[in-house]
């Protein structure tokens, strides 16, 4: 039996320059559902359910293309279609670097579809593809909000995610974190993330960059806070079996209770209780409500 059971992998996280930017290019480029909890932390939220935070940092730490987020358009004509209005609006939202489309050679990592990638003013990577992605076509609601982004509302497919050797990751996805994870290729696994987020990870060997525990990956557990201890517990005693480089004391923030670990690729997970077993997105519109029929509300991140 794996050392977590019965969780799910719920949420990401960004680091962001500016928040009042990102919130404009989430909601106006990307198509996604956006609010601002903090003066400097805000949720994005794609139509799948698929939510991230994202926090503004005078710093942020270099991320590698290989960490890209998917967002699928209908088909190939609303890929080229995408990347005209993209690419014309570069400019106005800082946009580093957006590739031709292009369809990708499935034996790299998984992914043969037609789209093309672009690096945002964070220096975050997002792809553009065509729905047919390697988790199969994503529902992409014809009525979604935002209605005016370019990029038309829907979800996040799958992200993806660097391991130096990737035996060794895989058994710590299988093992510890008890996600439904699979080798499809020499260099790279696939996990549905037990019905929450979809991951790819490839093998990058020594070409591996550092990730900042603000770079974290949610997993989350519908259960008590007891339960959270004993698997901090059981993550400092496997520590040496799983290559798990930090682990860090149970708190409670951001209306979770929960300890972070650094596995041994540095990529940082949240193993978490919900408050009230309620995501954060929910319980941020929650208390803006409360706060609207006069109740005094504190949000805690």
């Amino acid at each position: 039996m794996p050392v977590i059971e019965s969780a799910r992998a719920t949420h990401t996280t960004l680091e962001v320059a500016s928040l009042s930017n990102s919130l404009k290019f989430y909601r106006d480029v990307l198509g996604l559902r956006t609010h601002q909890v903090l003066d400097k932390a805000g949720h994005l939220l794609a139509a799948n359910g698929h939510y991230a935070a994202f926090i503004e940092l005078p710093r942020r730490s270099p991320q590698p293309f290989l960490n890209f987020y998917t967002r699928p358009v209908r088909d190939a004509g609303a890929v080229d279609l995408a990347h005209r209005k993209i690419a014309a609006v570069r400019d106005e939202h800082g946009m580093r670097e957006i590739t031709a489309p292009g369809r990708e050679d499935p034996a790299k990592f998984g992914v043969g579809t037609y789209g093309f990638y672009l690096e945002d003013a964070d220096a975050n990577w997002w792809r553009i593809e065509e729905n047919d992605g390697p988790f199969g076509p994503m529902e992409i609601p014809a009525d979604a909000e935002p209605g005016n982004s370019i990029v038309p509302a829907g979800p996040i497919s799958y992200v993806m995610l660097e391991c130096r050797k990737l035996d060794a990751t895989l058994r710590f996805y299988q093992h510890f974190l008890g996600l439904d994870a699979e080798r499809r290729g020499p260099d790279y696994f696939m996990s549905r993330g037990n019905g929450g987020v979809n991951v790819i990870v490839v093998e990058v060997g020594d070409r591996l960059l550092e990730q900042t525990v603000m770079n974290h990956h949610g997993i989350t557990l519908w259960t008590d806070q007891a339960v959270i201890d004993k698997l901090h517990a059981a993550a400092e005693q496997e520590r040496e079996k799983f290559g798990i480089r930090k682990v860090m004391k149970a708190t409670h923030q951001h209306g979770s209770y929960s300890f972070y670990l650094e596995d041994l690729d540095t990529n940082w997970w949240e193993i978490e209780v919900w408050e009230d077993l309620m995501n954060p997105w929910d319980r941020a519109v929650r208390e803006r409500e409360l706060r609207e029929a006069g109740h005094k509300t504190v949000y805690r991140y």
